[in-house]
């Protein structure tokens, strides 16, 4: 009867057991890269009541029997933690970094005199004393290496390329703390690089020299173009005396466009006097009629410069349509009525579209040729000179750049030291693990390579105090490599969030809660089981 006690009692532990499971979980809901736990339950011992026989089909034999079996309880069966990756958190530093995939970083206090650790050994982890870790939040420390929030020491690959500035040949045959460079190997990288700005600015001079030569030669064979398409205009405006007619029209005074403004204004001041109007209303007609046959010949002129298409098209339809307008001008100026009014305007609209065809430029046009070539030689001149500021630019630049790189080579020789650490600033980490920093100067120096380790068996690892892992007996094989590949790439700024379900985590506690409750009441109705069998004495 008492074996429900045990039971109970069993299902009362196992119960606490997963509660303390999922508080753990919940109380780690904003750690940086935690992994929840997962308890399953399993039952325990059992005892036969009675065993099992086979059965027998002889004369006067039995059937099979199964056995009766009475269990004591439950007893946790495992507890397994979700290692996929979690969520994203943005972070504004450049040292904070995410593995986007399933590797680890490789973290631990300074083995030996920290020249390295070999990876030929199978293994580096645990016979090392390091650690493995999800949570990328880094930063450098007093003696330049890389460590996480703990003071860990962060392992990688160093860099052992000539020039730290450019150079990515990393050392993947070891594992070494990650560490900025001493001064000495930047006074290095500080005179290549003010040599390569100097390099750089020269390079510029020499092309920005090369371009103004360039545009020098396309400027004189533009300007001779358009001395050329000028001549010839020029030629063929004398040719038609383009100057003489527009001097006829607008000469001031003397030009019939002058001459017929005047007779308007004298018109007008006596258009109320009937003795004198009349008389000068055909003066002004006349002087309006002078001007209109010099426009029209000047037009006629300019249309052979701009618009010999148009005119040749138009040239069956010229005489007529001028002839035509001066008839029906005439004609009202004589005899002022309506209908005469109609058909000069008719005939005024048909001479101005005449007029608008024979006045646009046309590009194949001698005066159209002209302005093209102006054009193209304005647009010559003004590229020409952008450039020749552009040589004046890089002159000063090569010049800032030659006297800056003496005074880095003078500084570095008198301030470089093998002994003390480079000064560098804005730290970065690449998706490839690469970590690089900034020098005063501008210069970016590759320090090495943050190194990820794979586990063959996740599940096999081990929790340690904080956020740090080390390889059970089960974990199997733990390697090393280079970021980028398959064990994931390195996003910086950003950090991983923990790896909890609230959801899931609230409705386990009420299950939980639920069977530590039906586990106490199996010890309450067992005692009271007891206690009536203790009253039949009575």
């Amino acid at each position: 009867m008492v074996r429900s006690m045990f039971a109970g009692v069993a299902g009362l532990r196992t119960h606490q057991a997963k509660m303390d499971v999922i508080g753990n979980n919940i109380a780690n809901v904003n750690t940086w890269g935690f992994k929840a736990g997962s308890m399953s339950f399993k039952d325990t011992m059992y005892q036969n009541t009675s065993s099992g026989s086979k059965g027998s089909t002889a004369s006067g034999s039995y059937g099979g029997s199964n056995a009766n079996q009475v269990g004591y309880g439950v007893t946790t069966g495992s507890i397994t933690y979700d290692f996929s990756m979690g969520s994203m958190a943005p972070s504004a530093r450049g040292l904070d970094a995410f593995i986007d995939g399933t590797g680890f970083y490789i973290v631990g206090p300074m083995v030996g005199d920290g020249s390295g650790i070999s990876l030929e050994d199978p293994d580096v982890i645990s016979s090392n004393g390091l650690f493995l870790s999800r949570v990328g939040k880094f930063d450098v420390d007093n003696q330049g290496f890389l460590v996480d929030d703990a003071g860990n020491y962060v392992y990688g690959f160093s860099n052992i390329s000539d020039n730290l500035s450019t150079g990515t040949d990393f050392n993947t045959t070891s594992l070494v703390p990650l560490r900025v460079p001493m001064e000495a190997d930047m006074a290095k990288i500080g005179n290549e690089s003010a040599g390569s700005k100097v390099e750089a600015a020269r390079k510029a001079l020499e092309d920005a020299r090369a371009n103004l030569s360039k545009l020098n030669l396309e400027l004189s064979k533009a300007r001779e173009e358009e001395m050329v398409a000028s001549t010839a205009y020029e030629t063929a405006a004398s040719t038609q005396d383009i100057k003489g007619k527009t001097a006829i029209i607008y000469t001031k005074e003397t030009g019939t466009k002058d001459l017929m403004e005047k007779a308007y204004v004298n018109w007008q001041a006596e258009k109320g006097d009937p003795t004198k109007e009349p008389g000068l209303r055909a003066l002004y007609n006349t002087a309006k009629a002078n001007y209109e046959e010099d426009v029209n010949d000047l037009i006629m002129a300019q249309a052979n410069l701009r618009a010999p298409k148009a005119l040749t098209d138009n040239a069956a339809n010229i005489p007529g349509v001028w002839t035509a307008y001066v008839t029906a001008r005439d004609t009202y100026n004589t005899t002022q009525n309506t209908a005469n009014k109609d058909a000069l305007d008719a005939a005024r609209t048909a001479l101005d579209t005449l007029y608008a065809a024979l006045s646009k430029i046309e590009p194949e046009s001698l005066e159209g040729v002209r302005d093209t070539k102006k054009q193209g030689a304005d647009k010559a001149k003004a590229f020409a000179d952008a450039a020749q500021n552009t040589v004046y630019d890089a002159e000063k630049r090569l010049k800032t750049a030659q006297d800056s790189s003496t005074s880095t080579e003078v500084n570095n020789a008198q301030n470089s030291s093998d002994n003390e650490l480079a000064e560098l600033t804005n730290y970065t980490i690449q998706k490839d693990g690469t970590l690089t920093g900034t020098t005063k100067d501008g210069a970016t120096v590759i320090i090495g390579k943050i190194a990820l380790a794979g586990v063959q068996n996740t599940s096999g690892l081990e929790k340690t105090t904080g956020y740090y892992y080390t390889p059970g007996p089960n974990a199997g094989n733990v390697g090393i490599y280079e970021a980028g590949g398959a064990q994931g790439q390195i996003l910086g700024n950003y950090l991983e969030m923990a790896k909890v379900d609230l959801a899931t985590e609230m409705t386990d506690m009420i299950t939980t809660q639920r069977g530590f409750q039906a586990n106490s009441k199996i010890i309450t109705v067992t005692d009271q089981m007891l206690e009536e069998l203790v009253n039949i004495k009575r």
